[in-house]
Parts: C-alpha cells; sequence; structure tokens
C-alpha cells in the first residue's frame, strides 16, 4: 500500500490543522512502533520454541545415555556374579531406592510449598480487609 505523504503546512495555515497532522503523524508513529514490537515478539516466540525443541531431544537423547549406562552396568555386574539376571535385579534395586529417595524428598518440598501458599494468602486477605476497614473509616470522615 503506497503512503500519502503530506505537504507542510502553509505558514498562515491555521492552528489546529496542523495540530491534526501532528496527531496523524503520531498516530502512524504509534502503529509503525506497535507492528514492530508485534513482529519481534513473533520472531523471539519461534526462537524461544525452537530452542525448547533442542533442549527436549538433547534431555531424550541423554535419558538414553543413562539407560544404556545403567544397562551396560547392570550386564557387568551381572557377568561379575556369573548371573545376567541378577545384575540387572540389583541395578533395578538401585534405582527403586534412588526413586524412593527423590519421591520422599519432592513430597516433602510441595507440602510445604502449600503450606507457604496458604500462609500467603491468609496475609493477602487480611491485608485486604485491613485496606477495607480503613477506607470505611475514611468514608465516613474518620
Amino acid at each position: 500500500m503506497a503512503e500519502k505523504t503530506d505537504s507542510p503546512p502553509a505558514p498562515d495555515a491555521p492552528v489546529i490543522d496542523v495540530l491534526r497532522g501532528v496527531a496523524a503523524d503520531g498516530m502512524r508513529f504509534v502503529r509503525a512502533e506497535i507492528g514492530l514490537v508485534r513482529a519481534q515478539g513473533t520472531a523471539t516466540a519461534k526462537r524461544a520454541a525452537i530452542a525448547a525443541a533442542l533442549l527436549a531431544a538433547a534431555v531424550l537423547a541423554l535419558l538414553l545415555v543413562v539407560v544404556f549406562l545403567l544397562g551396560s552396568g547392570a550386564e557387568g555386574l551381572g557377568g561379575l556374579l556369573h548371573h545376567p539376571w541378577l545384575g540387572w535385579l540389583i541395578m533395578a534395586g538401585l534405582i527403586l531406592v534412588v526413586g524412593a529417595i527423590l519421591g520422599g524428598l519432592g513430597y516433602r518440598m510441595l507440602r510445604r510449598s502449600i503450606a507457604e501458599g496458604r500462609r500467603v494468602g491468609t496475609t493477602v486477605k487480611e491485608d485486604l480487609e485491613w485496606v477495607r476497614e480503613l477506607l470505611k473509616q475514611n468514608a465516613n470522615g474518620s
């Protein structure tokens, strides 16, 4: 779309026409800035989505590496004990213990977070009640 170019107003033009021209230029500037911000935001969001996908792929690759390392450890341990299934059983037991410890820690942290959230909610409610009472007192002229 071709953009129209306004010629500068004549020196004897009314002030209102000059102000209208300034306002129109300001609106065009604001629209252009909004378009620029929108384009930059879209490009940033696309880059962030690609980065997140790459990180997810890296995490998946690392998970596979851990699985293969655990498998080779189980095979090696089973070979030392002359019973391959025993190596896998020992590795499964170790993973179970680690998972139980991590799950217990996570559960305790979650319970603390919930309790802290309730305390914060109570504090906010008390503050809002205090503001309401203060507004009531000011409305009564006290």
